[in-house]
């Protein structure tokens, strides 16, 4: 019998999972180096959907010191919660694995509990560092959120499906000419030019980062729901065909593509 890849890639969830990497990896803190190398590895504490990366002790031009010992802050690591999955909304201060945590000194910046070495004999030489604590670099590229997943990827597609956007009855948008974004574990996404948005969008004050696509920007609608919407307006290369379209959030409203409503998807944006 044949198996699902969504089911095998996900089988492994609950296990610490790890990757090598050919990409040379940067790493600063405030300004300060705190690794070079092109031996780091990506690692998947159990329950987490996105990697980060772990560098090789050796690698290390920072200092590491017991959790605590420079920063002050509590050596025990952030408790994750019962969440079945972590998503990149979940600090990277949080370990699912036992380990031990560290701070990184480097130069006059701290990063308090900022690096964690994993009780594990295949990473024994290595040291996570929290994601969102320092400045990445894979190569000359910066990059934000967190390390790319070899195993996920975006691709954009023109498309002529017809699709409306409803909420409680109210129309709020209707395209012939979305573009279709499809995302690794995500549900298909559909972007619409703004001027086929038939209601007034008020920006919020949220923002969002995606490995992939960049610094989202949303928006909600007045007497609505609240940043139901989004946009990219300075996109990734990746994502640079849905430059300021909006999408909505297919868990809050009603999305119908070609005069089907579509299923409202399970995510982590479901509640």
């Amino acid at each position: 019998m044949g198996v699902r890849m969504t089911d095998l890639l996900n089988a492994g969830r609950d296990a610490l999972r790890w990757e090598p990497t050919a990409k040379r990896i940067r790493v600063r803190l405030g300004g300060e180096r705190v690794a070079d190398t092109c031996a780091a590895r990506l690692v998947w504490e159990p329950r987490r959907i996105v990697p980060s990366y772990a560098v090789p002790i050796d690698a290390l031009t920072a200092q590491l010191l017991p959790a605590g010992a420079e920063s002050g802050r509590e050596g025990q690591p952030i408790d994750p919660g019962e969440r079945p999955v972590l998503d990149p909304s979940v600090s990277f201060h949080a370990h699912t694995c036992a380990g031990t945590p560290f701070d990184v000194v480097a130069g006059e910046e701290t990063g308090a509990a900022a690096a964690f070495r994993p009780d594990d004999p295949d990473l024994a030489d290595y040291v996570i560092l929290a994601f969102d604590v320092f400045e990445w670099r894979e190569e000359d590229e910066p990059i934000i959120g967190h390390p790319h997943d070899p195993f996920s990827r975006i691709d954009i597609r023109r498309s002529s499906r017809q699709v409306r956007i409803e909420f409680e009855g109210r129309l709020l948008a209707e395209s012939s000419r979305p573009m279709m974004l499809f995302e690794t574990g995500l549900p298909a996404r559909c972007y619409l030019p703004r001027e086929d948005v038939v209601v007034r969008l008020e920006r919020s004050n949220t923002v969002t980062y995606c490995a992939y696509k960049g610094r989202a920007t949303y928006y909600s609608v007045p007497d609505g729901p609240r940043d139901v919407a989004w946009a990219y307006h300075d996109p990734l290369v990746d994502a640079e065909p849905v430059r300021d379209r909006i999408c909505f959030f297919d868990e809050w409203v009603d999305v119908f593509v070609d005069g089907k409503l579509r299923p409202k998807p399970e995510s982590p944006w479901s509640d």
